[in-house]
């Protein structure tokens, strides 16, 4: 692994294990209302923007793109098409990010070192039915889809192909989050 990426790998580390805690001691900081509050009072004129980078950028912030739902359609309560596209768009490219990030700090090699036999089922059953994998895995609401991100980073599926089902799957999730939000918050 070269320097670069061993650098890559420790901020990557220390920054995910560092905004763990500090969501856990503090989940104030990740509270729906209080980042529309946040937005609001920061973000002025600049709002949508400022929605679409933290949408986009989600991965760095480690905020569960739950939250940024939620807090979009607090944000914007008469316009839940914008808030749909803009999450939905900004899961799809969270999802090309760690794609490729995963593979650039080469803990693809490190998984394939201590993992293979693994990594060869994964593999398999991606070539065979991949799409279907990653549109099952990002509808089914109680798993991470990053995870699913690094695996087909890792395993080279086809970047279209994965995106597209990325965003099949995540289509009746981003609906349910913003009716429940509605509903929650009656918006």
């Amino acid at each position: 692994m070269t320097r670069a990426r061993r650098i890559a790998l420790s901020v990557w580390l220390t920054l995910t294990v560092g905004l763990g805690v500090v969501y856990a001691l503090y989940p104030e900081l990740i509270d729906p209302t209080r980042l529309v509050d946040r937005l609001r009072l920061q973000a002025g004129p600049f709002i949508v923007g400022s929605y679409v980078l933290l949408s986009l950028f989600r991965p760095l912030t480690l905020v569960p793109s739950t939250v940024l739902i939620v807090v979009g359609t607090i944000l914007f309560p008469d316009d839940y098409i914008v808030v749909f596209v803009i999450s939905l768009s900004g899961i799809v490219a969270s999802a090309g990010l760690i794609y490729y990030f995963f593979d650039f700090l080469g803990l693809a090699d490190i998984f394939e070192q201590k993992h293979s036999r693994r990594i060869r089922w994964l593999e398999e059953k991606l070539s065979q039915h991949g799409f279907w994998i990653v549109v099952g895995w990002s509808v089914f609401p109680f798993v991470p889809t990053d995870v699913i991100c690094y695996v087909a980073g890792s395993l080279r599926m086809h970047l279209g192909k994965f995106l597209l089902a990325v965003a099949i799957g995540e289509i009746p999730i981003v609906i349910f989050y913003i009716a429940g939000s509605v509903w929650l918050f009656g918006l």
